[in-house]
């Protein structure tokens, strides 16, 4: 299956609003841009876990049963996977981590350096 192209962005799936930014009101987390083509060297099963060895479509992660919970992170569920949001974060932030620490190039890790974009 072909990947999206450089002008993907993750945000909320369908029936999850967008996350509060803060304590201003009104004010809403914003999106992250997902630059497929910087992302060519990792296998694709490595973010896309349950991609068939057919190279049949991308299931979605909310309609998938994996992470299908589309509450907010708070410190209750700090940890719990089936929250869509700690998918992304623990995937993207857990590797871009790891190539820092081998002193690989690599993506950021800080809040405003992904969620750029509204």
């Amino acid at each position: 299956a072909d990947a999206p192209g450089d002008d993907y962005v993750i945000s909320a799936p369908e029936g999850m609003k967008a996350k509060p930014k803060g304590d201003k009101p009104g004010a809403l987390q914003k999106t992250v841009p997902f630059p497929h083509s910087k992302h060519a060297t990792v296998e694709c099963a490595q973010c896309h876990h349950t991609l068939e060895a057919d190279g049949g479509a991308v299931k979605k992660c909310t309609t998938s049963g994996c992470h299908d919970s589309l509450e907010f992170r708070d410190k209750a569920n700090a940890k719990d996977i089936k929250l869509v949001e700690n998918a992304y974060h623990t995937q993207c932030i857990d590797c871009h981590k790891a190539l820092k620490k081998d002193k690989k190039p690599t993506g950021p890790t800080a809040c405003g350096k992904c969620h750029t974009t509204n």
